[in-house]
């Protein structure tokens, strides 16, 4: 009984682990990604010509 409480416990505490953390946004979907230019319009964007979190390789991944 002792084991099948543990067992529990540790699977409740993954979950806890996985929800706890934030989504990224990171994919090269922008037609001007890959350009030396970040264009998400997000922080330290240049312009905001495309959705937050498709141009990555110019801006880093993006938290929405």
């Amino acid at each position: 009984m002792h084991t099948i409480k543990l067992i529990v416990l540790f699977i409740l505490l993954s979950f806890v682990g996985l929800t706890s953390c934030e989504e990224q946004l990171c994919d090269d979907s922008c037609p001007f990604a890959n350009d030396g230019v970040c264009d998400d319009g997000g922080s330290d964007s240049i312009h905001d010509v495309c959705q937050l979190g498709t141009d990555c390789n110019d801006c880093g991944e993006r938290t929405p």
